[in-house]
């Protein structure tokens, strides 16, 4: 039997600035199944989200934060944008170790702060 679970990202992304938001540990080995992320309105895609699996819990204050990047990994997009709108990454990936991290990645581009709204929707799976 699995169980599957939402990790809630929520933040503000200042202006011209950078933000990573990072989960609590997840102690068992797990899948990703998908990531949400919802763009206000008047965003206008200056927000660049992206999802990280992390092998630890660090928030860098600038730059890209440790760990596999799911935008990064085949896209040729390294984040995903949008306005007025959700996306829905079907992306999966197994992190077969623990304790392990996600994290959000936003880059805001823009003149104004944008709020950073994510969720991620993960299957635990069975240790061996």
């Amino acid at each position: 039997m699995s169980t599957q679970k939402v990790l809630s990202f929520f933040g503000t992304c200042s202006a011209n600035a950078e933000l990573t938001l990072v989960s609590q540990p997840v102690q068992t080995p797990f899948r990703v199944i998908a990531v949400l992320a919802h763009f206000a309105l008047n965003t206008n895609r200056a927000l660049q989200l992206d999802v990280y699996l992390s092998p630890d819990d660090v928030a860098p204050s600038s730059g890209r934060p440790n760990g596999i990047s799911m935008c990064r990994e085949y896209s040729q997009a390294q984040y995903i944008t949008g306005d007025d709108e959700t996306k829905t990454l079907h992306h999966e990936l197994i992190s077969p170790t623990y304790p392990s991290w996600l994290k959000v990645y936003a880059n805001n581009t823009d003149a104004f702060d944008h709020t950073v709204d994510v969720q991620v929707e993960i299957e635990i799976l069975e240790r061996d």
